[in-house]
């Protein structure tokens, strides 16, 4: 299911309008410093937005993919001075999995799989834009893959359904392993009607040496 799913993001690139094709793509550098090791950070408290699962990264891997991207756009951008990647979102917790699961049993199964030891391949570099009040939005997010990541949604909707949660109202499929750069105004997410996938890509991501 996921390599079709794959075939259809290659065909959306090549055949959307709006995204340039990888060929014509400039380049943004990364370096195996996105692959260090780094400790995993629990997301939990009262309250909504408060709780969420994602894989944690180091900040030192992408803090110079970062500033070669201002300077492309020649402004800065807004901030968290951090790296992760978003498992389940503080939106699929709040309105549905919180429904039949605590953020303990969550975590329960992140750690049973090792989400910190998630294998994962940036893909390249996505820009998704809102126009509110005759503004226009920009976030910017390096687009993933990761198999491993995405296994473990699998594991928790069959945990939801264990629990009493009913087929299809979490979708382990819903998912656009990304990581965020930066933002103009804020982040954009899913609800706002940015989909975070290879459709959004504007630079290609190259392997590079490893930073001094």
């Amino acid at each position: 299911m996921r390599a079709i799913q794959w075939v259809f993001i290659m065909l959306l690139l090549s055949s959307c309008s709006s995204v340039r094709t990888p060929s014509s793509m400039p380049d943004l550098i990364y370096t195996d410093e996105v692959y260090s090791p780094a400790a995993f950070i629990p997301h939990a408290g009262s309250g909504t937005f408060k709780n969420y699962l994602a894989m944690n990264l180091p900040y030192e891997g992408y803090q110079p993919i970062l500033q070669q991207l201002e300077s492309r756009l020649q402004k800065s951008l807004k901030n968290r001075g951090e790296a992760h990647i978003t498992v389940i979102t503080p939106v699929e917790f709040d309105k549905v999995l919180s429904r039949h699961l605590k953020m303990q049993d969550i975590h329960d199964v992140a750690h049973k799989m090792q989400i910190q030891q998630s294998p994962y391949r940036p893909l390249c570099l996505g820009q998704g834009q809102l126009k509110s009040e005759g503004k226009e939005e920009n976030t910017y997010f390096v687009v993933v893959e990761s198999e491993a990541l995405f296994q473990i949604r699998k594991v928790i909707e069959e945990l939801y359904i264990q629990k009493g949660g009913k087929s299809g109202e979490f979708k382990a499929e819903l998912f656009f392993p990304h990581v965020t750069l930066g933002y103009t105004e804020r982040d954009l997410h899913y609800e706002d009607g940015v989909t975070k996938d290879a459709a959004s890509c504007i630079y290609k991501m190259e392997p590079g040496p490893r930073s001094k």
